[in-house]
């Protein structure tokens, strides 16, 4: 059993550094030794960032891929990425829209860096080599292991700025743990649309916050823009000032409207006063449905970088949360 496992940096590989703060410092060997993995499971590593997730960019994503599939073609049976938390709900949905192989990615980091006590990198990057390593992951796509349990990245949310459990699914479960050395799952394995990976991904897509007597501020630097996501109140709502000027501003670009909560799916018939997800489907507007604002956004990018019209993407955004 042969596994990848590839460092683009974060937590995960953070030391002290002169000014007493932490920085990248450990490459991807240095991690797997960390670990002394045996288990019958032959590990290699390849480090290919070494920056904190913030930095990290959508090429870099499309990067990563290309090199997981070369690890798979020289018989790689499951590759590990260690990167940032800040990103990797982002980066983990990219890369599970795009991965077409019946072996699975599994994404991880950490919480704490490893000059910390407590410090969760070595049990993360365990547990996924484990993950990566069962045959009962393959044709799963892309995984993220976090602190004993196997989620999904369409149903993944960072939610705490610290705590060490801090990945949530949000509207829908987890799919799996592992306990014991064990990997268990307790869903079957999701259908999948896997989408053309694209030469580049440089769409300008705005994210537009709602927010009480303000949402329509952030409407008057479009130009340039090839897309919209507007974070709507509750089940995706605009003020009035706001649909009037988005009206008034003629834009010949997909605009999608998620909702601001956190969780549910945006409305799609139940309110019909100006501003409500009635009246801003008769005006042209997408509603996301199960997409949060983040997740929406990298849809959208990665949609209109393939060539989707906006009557395609429509259709791409009713049906992505529809899994049998």
């Amino acid at each position: 059993m042969k596994i990848s496992v590839l460092s683009i940096g974060g937590t995960i590989c953070m030391l002290k550094d002169e000014s007493g703060g932490v920085s990248p410092k450990l490459n991807a060997k240095a991690l797997v030794d960390g670990i002394g993995m045996t288990d019958n499971i032959s590990i290699e590593t390849k480090s290919i960032l070494s920056i904190p997730s913030p930095s990290l960019k959508f090429e870099n994503v499309l990067e990563i891929i290309r090199i997981a599939k070369d690890e798979v073609k020289n018989r790689s049976d499951g590759i590990v990425i260690t990167q940032g938390t800040d990103t990797l709900e982002e980066s983990a949905f990219l890369l599970s829209l795009l991965w077409d192989e019946e072996v699975p990615i599994v994404v991880t980091g950490a919480m704490k860096n490893p000059s910390e006590i407590g410090s969760d990198g070595s049990s993360n990057l365990y547990q996924s080599i484990l993950v990566a390593s069962s045959n009962l992951s393959r044709k799963r796509g892309v995984l993220v292991v976090f602190n004993h349990v196997i989620y999904l990245p369409r149903f993944l949310h960072k939610s705490n700025s610290f705590s060490l459990e801090t990945f949530k699914s949000i509207n829908g479960g987890n799919i799996g743990y592992i306990y014991e050395k064990q990997v268990k799952y307790i869903a079957p394995i999701y259908r999948y649309k896997i989408y053309k990976i694209p030469n580049k991904m440089d769409k300008k897509i705005a994210i537009i916050p709602t927010c009480l007597s303000g949402d329509d501020y952030f409407l008057d630097n479009l130009s340039g823009f090839h897309g919209l996501i507007i974070n709507g109140f509750s089940a995706g709502h605009v003020s009035f000032d706001f649909i009037e000027k988005v009206k008034s501003l003629n834009l010949n670009i997909p605009c999608i409207v998620t909702t601001r909560t956190g969780s549910g799916p945006t409305a799609y018939n139940t309110y019909s006063y100006k501003g409500s997800e009635i009246d801003l489907q008769k005006n042209g507007f997408i509603m996301g449905g199960f997409f949060d604002c983040m997740k929406a956004r990298i849809f959208l990018t990665l949609l209109l970088s393939i060539g989707f019209n906006k009557e395609d993407i429509l259709k791409e955004f009713n049906s992505y949360y529809m899994y049998f």
